[in-house]
């Protein structure tokens, strides 16, 4: 078997594509490395958990600013893993960050994986919050280090920073960046390795074993299938139009090399590939996801882009409000990053109780999630065994003493930082609002959470991801009453601004149904005015059969809208004026003597059905139409007589 195994690894070696196949036991040998527990200890634990703590695996959250709320959702929900961003950091020596992350993992049933965007540049989580000094390039884009000193120093980087990430406490480094941009001054172009989809895919064959020397860090492939020069999906949607074949023989290309050097994860992007799933955002996209499993034959973790994202809080609000979690999962991700984890375990746990998702599929996403912290050395016997959630609830929280020099105090506000209010749109009916602004610090993108808040009674609206380069969009519903909105950042040093969101206009009054007749007479009088000097030209077509069986009545009542009648209507007055709303409903009045004549308010949709025939209200009602259209045919018959 192993002969067999190493002939194929050989053969695969000749081409890309091929080369995929060796990628999937790769992976699998370098996930299932007994550091602590055997496979059969992992199994077990998959087998006897429960499907809410196996779901609960799946979750890798942006970490809560309270800490106890950390130690007790960790608990409570058996929770996977955590993001650390800025706000986690600031103010704090890396012996306090330590701590801190150390006190997380204590209240852990199985230990966590705690992840961070460490990419480098203005992607540099540990200097941009102040836990660590710059020193020189250690801590730039890798395509600065590589202009400056070569594939070399990009290595040597790559394996300092991963044995730094490891003694803060961290595990798993959402890089390298394994996209490719075409064009300067787009959204992902300074990220990129920036040297062609083949350099980059040599590029990532040697840093993600760096990245992951000596288990002490997973590294992350992102953002498959490749960004490319998509727009930012902090802040909204992004497509990509390239074709299946374009991506296989370009953007991906740089994945599958990464994949076959041993790559523990893969990070699912945003963007919408409108030729492969113009639905569907990747993230969400089955299809995109089988790319992962069936054409590269990778086995390791897959994991979601931040579902707090604008380009999905739209996705979700086009469909319904939609479960972006339970969709991530039937997608085929193994671990889904959003903070929204005490309702979207609860909705995985129905759609795997009604059928729609496997719990086959769960077990294979945790057993992968399990060897991968088993991996790194983070799981013993004992981690695999349950015990009930541990109860932080008490008064004592942790206490931060900004002895870090190397940052100030978060709860001083600075000069330097601002938030800036660009302006405030509205969509076409005018029910949502949308506040563009910008926070001065561009590397604030993706870490940065915005609050709108309502400055009169401190009520919370909503909240945004910043996006590249400082900016963000909120998106908030309107109300009946002008809103006095407080945008605020979760981090301190920013002052807060507020801004004025308008009202929803109101809707035109409808009349009621008591005053139908005077209105009638009012618009009768008006239009037999108007057409003193307008010639009537009114050809209605009507099936004869149902022409002949309404002959005893002298009106016709057709309650459908007139744009769906055969109706030729030439005359500007009675085209405004045949559309008519009676009791609220669309209708038409016909005459059976070859003219028509309807004269009633403007239309209202959202009014009352026309009453079903044969109640007193329809017999009392035709009759009302009746004397109307009589009075109305009168009166045409005068004018052409004068």
């Amino acid at each position: 078997m192993k002969i067999k195994r190493a002939f194929t690894s050989v053969i695969a070696g000749f081409s890309i594509a091929v080369g995929c196949l060796a990628i999937n036991n790769l992976s699998a040998n370098a996930a299932t490395t007994q550091n602590g527990v055997t496979n059969d200890q992992i199994n077990q634990y998959v087998n006897n958990a429960t499907l809410e703590q196996k779901v609960g695996q799946m979750y890798v959250s942006r970490t809560p600013q309270d800490p106890n709320q950390v130690k007790n959702d960790v608990s409570k929900y058996n929770l996977g893993g955590l993001i650390v961003y800025d706000a986690d950091m600031k103010g704090l020596t890396q012996q306090q960050f330590k701590d801190k992350m150390k006190s997380f993992q204590d209240s852990a049933q199985t230990p966590l994986l705690v992840g961070v965007d460490q990419e480098g540049g203005l992607v540099s989580r540990l200097t941009h919050s102040g836990l660590v000094q710059q020193n020189g390039n250690q801590f730039a884009f890798p395509r600065k280090q590589y202009e400056e000193g070569g594939m070399k120093e990009v290595v040597d980087d790559a394996e300092k920073n991963a044995t730094l990430l490891r003694s803060l406490g961290i595990n798993w480094n959402y890089a390298p960046d394994a996209d490719y941009s075409t064009k300067p001054g787009t959204f992902m172009w300074d990220r990129t390795f920036g040297q062609g989809y083949q350099q980059t895919a040599d590029y990532l064959s040697k840093v993600v074993p760096a990245w992951q020397h000596d288990n002490l860090v997973a590294s992350t492939l992102k953002h498959f299938p490749g960004y490319g020069d998509a727009a930012d999906t902090h802040t909204g949607f992004a497509e990509n139009s390239k074709s299946l074949t374009e991506l296989e023989n370009q953007d991906m290309v740089p994945f599958k090399a990464g994949m076959k050097a041993g790559a523990d994860s893969v990070m699912v992007t945003h963007v919408i590939y409108n030729k492969i799933d113009p639905e569907y955002p990747a993230s969400l996209s089955p299809k995109i996801n089988s790319l992962i499993r069936n054409n590269c034959n990778y086995n390791g973790v897959i994991v979601t882009d931040a579902l707090e994202m604008g380009a999905i809080t739209d996705f979700a609000k086009e469909h319904g409000n939609a479960s972006v979690d339970v969709l991530a999962v039937k997608a085929g991700n193994d671990m889904i990053m959003t903070t929204d984890y005490a309702t979207g375990i609860k909705e995985i746990v129905s759609a795997v109780k009604a059928g729609e998702i496997p719990e086959s599929q769960i077990n294979a996403s945790v057993t992968r999630i399990l060897q991968l912290k088993n991996k790194l050395g983070l799981l013993k016997p004992e981690n695999l065994m349950f015990r009930k959630p541990t109860n932080n609830n008490n008064n004592t929280s942790t206490v931060i003493n900004p002895g870090n020099t190397d940052h100030k105090n978060p709860s001083v506000i600075s000069e330097n930082n601002s938030i800036t209010i660009s302006g405030v749109t509205y969509n076409n009916d005018k029910k949502v609002a949308f506040i563009n602004g910008k926070v001065s610090d561009p590397a604030a993108e993706g870490s940065m959470i915005m609050t709108a808040t309502n400055a009169n009674t401190g009520k919370k609206i909503t909240t945004a991801v910043v996006g590249g380069k400082g900016v963000f969009a909120i998106e908030l519903p309107m109300t009946n009453e002008v809103q006095n909105v407080k945008i605020t950042s979760d981090d301190d040093s920013y002052a807060a601004v507020t801004t004025k969101v308008e009202a929803i206009k109101a809707d035109k009054p409808v009349v009621n149904t008591d005053q139908n007749n005077k209105q009638n007479s009012s618009t009768e009088k008006q239009t037999n005015k108007q057409n003193n000097s307008v010639k009537d030209e009114v050809n209605i077509t009507l099936n004869t059969e149902k022409q002949a069986n309404s002959a005893k009545k002298n009106t016709q009542v057709v309650s459908k809208n007139i744009n769906s009648e055969k109706t030729t209507v030439t005359n500007p007055v009675y085209k405004s004026a045949i559309k008519t709303n009676y009791q609220g409903k669309n209708v038409i009045t016909i005459s059976h003597n070859s003219a028509a004549h309807a004269v009633a308010q403007k239309s209202n949709n959202n009014a009352k059905v026309l009453p079903k025939t044969g109640t007193k209200e329809n017999i009392v009602a035709l009759f009302g139409l009746a004397i109307t259209s009589t009075t109305a045919l009168f009166g045409l018959a005068l004018r052409k007589k004068n």
